[in-house]
């Protein structure tokens, strides 16, 4: 939903000025650019910039995409996917754009290092550019995985998600081997790549071709790297004048999305900074459990004016907007894999077979001390991850979730520590989460009978990909 401008002319005065000015305007085309002369070593490091940009451009739409679909957010606006996402309504076209730039992206860091390879003729095994594009590939792959029921890669046949992890796991391996390599000027990629090889054992472990023994090893050894603090992140990176972070934009900017009725404003109203967000436009009848859809019901609270749009109320005019206050400019960086993720890694694994709770919450307190947060009390249950779906209606309170329940908890630290970077669906569909099975919805209307789990193969896809007609999946 970027907005793009061209500029429509050559202004007139200037115009006017070149004209009496007699300059010779004449033009001499030298030709296309040579392909020979981009295979410059200088130029390297833009050319990796350059797929940097491919994967940040999706990651953005990703995360707002899944935001939407899930109870990390309440879709307060106006767009035609925002009505169709809050209810848990999302078909084969509405995954091809993501689909279409994660492909792009790990296909640009494919040519990007055949291009390095050329240039600098063995070089690239031992450079940062090179870890780099390993880094971009892997996540780009991880993001596969994570949303899409099944994959394809190449033109090739239907495959199970796990072969997107598989590929991950790849990406990573060959640019921890490259930045440790070139030293130093690569300790920002080495740490990625640990990240990033959690990740993917994690997916592998979910999924049933890896083990949760090899994830939380991974997680741990993520930890141990030297170098890594726990507020470390590899960050897909935004600019105001180039990939701006559309979560921004759209909170900020706009009141397309908000933090109306979310867990995300309860834990914040009890003082959890990770949810934090702003009041820009109150009900006048707070008394009313379910106050939308009263025509003049919102009041503007000042507390927004001069920040994008200042708006007080939702672009469906419907609901007040509570801004959230994580992403706060254009600018404002969404972290891929971080140092807090690897603790939250290492939670899991210790429920599964024999709880370890133990060392469950020890790995949730760390987190929370981080953040200034009161250490929870050990679980004495396994428990489920189930919130009472009152709370998608009337409004959640922090009494709904069960304390002595290890999956309660986990639920809602996994969900306040990664909110709004993309990871809330595969939670939810891996733990058959209440909100999707029970009719979860936050604003606006009930959803659909079945809520969306994981994005299913694209229509593209499937028209185009001559391995994937008459499969199932494209029914």
């Amino acid at each position: 939903m970027r907005n793009w401008m061209r500029r429509a002319g050559f202004p007139a005065v200037a115009a006017f000025a070149v004209v009496l000015s007699g300059c010779d305007l004449e033009v001499l085309n030298p030709g296309a650019i040579q392909d020979a002369d981009l295979n410059t070593p200088n130029l390297m490091p833009v050319l990796v910039s350059g797929v940097s940009a491919e994967y940040n451009d999706v990651q953005d739409n990703f995360s707002f995409d899944i935001a939407r679909l899930t109870d990390e957010i309440a879709g307060t606006g106006s767009y035609g996917s925002t009505q169709d996402f809050r209810t848990g309504f999302y078909t084969d076209q509405d995954a091809e754009g993501d689909w279409e730039q994660m492909h792009e992206a790990a296909w640009a860091a494919d040519q990007a290092w055949i291009r390095l390879g050329e240039v600098l003729e063995g070089a690239e095994s031992s450079s940062a550019d090179g870890a780099r594009l390993f880094i971009y590939r892997g996540h780009a792959f991880m993001r596969l995985g994570e949303a899409y029921c099944n994959v394809a890669f190449d033109v090739g046949p239907r495959e199970d998600r796990s072969a997107a992890f598989a590929k991950a796991k790849a990406a990573f391996d060959q640019a921890l081997t490259i930045a440790t390599a070139a030293g130093a000027s690569a300790d920002k990629w080495r740490l990625a790549a640990r990240l990033g090889q959690a990740q993917a054992e994690f997916g592998r472990a979910v999924e049933g071709t890896g083990s949760w023994a090899t994830a939380a090893s991974a997680a741990q050894a993520a930890l141990n790297e030297p170098g890594m603090t726990i507020d470390f992140t590899d960050d897909a990176i935004y600019a105001q004048g180039a990939n701006t972070n559309i979560i921004e934009r759209e909170t900020w900017g706009r009141a397309e999305i908000g933090v109306y009725r979310t867990l995300a404003q309860v834990m914040a109203d009890n003082g959890d900074t990770r949810t934090a967000y702003t009041i820009c436009g109150q009900w006048n009848d707070l008394a009313s459990a379910y106050p939308d859809n009263i025509p003049g019901g919102v009041t503007k609270t000042g507390n927004c004016d001069g920040d994008g749009s200042g708006a007080h109320q939702g672009a469906d005019g419907d609901h007040a907007h509570y801004r959230q206050d994580k992403y706060q400019d254009r600018g404002s960086d969404i972290p891929r894999a971080s140092a807090i993720e690897m603790h939250m890694i290492l939670a899991e694994a210790a429920l599964q077979g024999t709880p370890d709770y133990a060392t469950f919450i020890s790995h949730i307190n760390t987190v929370r001390a981080h953040h200034g947060l009161a250490a929870m009390a050990a679980p004495t249950q396994l428990g489920s991850t189930m919130a009472p779906a009152a709370g998608w209606v009337t409004g959640y309170q922090l009494s709904d979730f069960d304390d002595t329940s290890a999956m309660n908890i986990l639920d809602r630290e996994r969900y306040a520590n990664m909110w709004l970077q993309g990871k809330r669906l595969y939670d939810m569909e891996r733990w058959q989460h209440a909100f999707l099975t029970t009719d979860g919805w936050i604003t606006g209307s009930t959803s659909v009978e079945e809520r969306v789990q994981c994005f299913p193969m694209p229509r593209n896809e499937c028209q185009l990909n001559p391995n994937l007609q008459g499969d199932p999946v494209c029914s």
